[in-house]
């Protein structure tokens, strides 16, 4: 062997064959695998960036339809507003040129005996309504009926006790640990039953029977009064139709509208959806005024109650629901 061919990998013989690292080529190619990594980070975020950019820009478009979507039905409904003060601006005018020139008003409240009685006929429900028990009154007096099974119950469980006492007694001898037991819980168990004997069953009929007789007396009652109260609702309903017919009718004629009235709902009824809404309230507002006798030219209530009146009565809480009902109207007129 020469000396070149021994020390081949020494750069003094240029014909020798180079030498190979290992090492350094696994570190160019984790050089070229970290400048992809690199170059798919630096995609990755660019789009990470452009598609937030297009998502805010979405954003800010739908945000920008939704305020053009809002004023323009703001503007409508103001449009509209205006549309209808404009309306019964008008309506008054005519009104006031119509009353220049003599128009007779149209009496409302002036509905004859028949709708009179009609009228106390349907308010007779809230009398006879008060004359039943509430589902929450009922209540307590089947709670007290059903405690009665259970005593029987209590009775039948501490006499079952009792009496397997008293048969370990019977059964076994002096020496016997069951019969010490049996002894020592006979006292005990005669004591439950005695209990349940001389105050909790005796309580316990007492209390049912006397529900029972409550409950029975409301199922009496109920079987008089319900078809009166059904009676009852029919004629308020009646009464309604036929109050609304009265106020069309007077819409429809060449006669003024009473001053109270005018007050509360305007000279005519508003247009659209509220219409109903405007029909409704205003025949309520004369069934209570034809109920309730109602005279007062100027207020469709009446004059205000005293400030220690009950509102939870009949009367009130419905006079509170008109009120509520005409301030209704008047925001979505004005």
């Amino acid at each position: 062997m020469t000396h070149s061919e021994y020390y081949a990998d020494t750069g003094y013989y240029p014909d020798a064959e180079p030498f190979e690292d290992p090492d350094g080529e696994r570190e160019d190619e984790f050089a070229v695998l970290s400048d992809t990594v690199d170059g798919m980070q630096e995609t990755v975020d660019d789009l990470e960036s452009r598609t937030g950019r297009e998502l805010t820009d979405l954003r800010e478009s739908v945000d920008s339809y939704r305020e053009a979507q809002e004023r323009h039905e703001s503007r409508l409904d103001l449009a509209t507003r205006q549309l209808e003060r404009l309306k019964q601006r008008l309506l008054v005018l005519e009104r006031a040129v119509r009353v220049s020139e003599k128009v007779p008003v149209v009496d409302l409240d002036d509905v004859g005996p028949e709708l009179r009685k009609l009228a106390a006929d349907a308010e007779r429900r809230h009398a006879l309504t008060a004359q039943l028990m509430t589902a929450n009154q009922r209540r307590p007096y089947e709670e007290d009926i059903a405690l009665l099974p259970k005593a029987w119950e209590a009775l039948a469980d501490s006499e079952k006790s009792l009496i397997a006492v008293l048969g370990v007694l019977a059964t076994t001898q002096r020496t016997d640990e069951r019969r010490a037991d049996a002894e020592a819980r006979l006292s005990e168990v005669a004591a439950r039953r005695r209990g349940v004997l001389d105050r909790q069953l005796p309580a316990a009929m007492k209390d049912a029977e006397a529900a029972q007789q409550a409950l029975d007396a409301d199922d009496l009652t109920r079987t008089r009064v319900l078809p009166q109260i059904e009676k009852a609702e029919r004629d308020w309903e009646e009464l309604h139709a036929r109050l609304r017919e009265r106020i069309t009718s007077a819409l429809g004629s060449s006669a003024l509208l009473p001053v109270w009235f005018t007050h509360a709902f305007g000279v005519a009824p508003p247009s659209g959806a509220a219409s109903d809404r405007w029909i409704r309230a205003s025949s309520s507002v004369l069934a209570y005024r034809v109920t309730h006798g109602v005279t007062d030219q100027a207020l469709p209530l009446g004059e205000p109650p005293a400030p220690d009146t009950d509102w939870t009565q009949p009367q009130w809480s419905w006079r509170a629901r008109l009120e509520q009902d005409i301030e209704d109207l008047d925001d979505s007129v004005g």
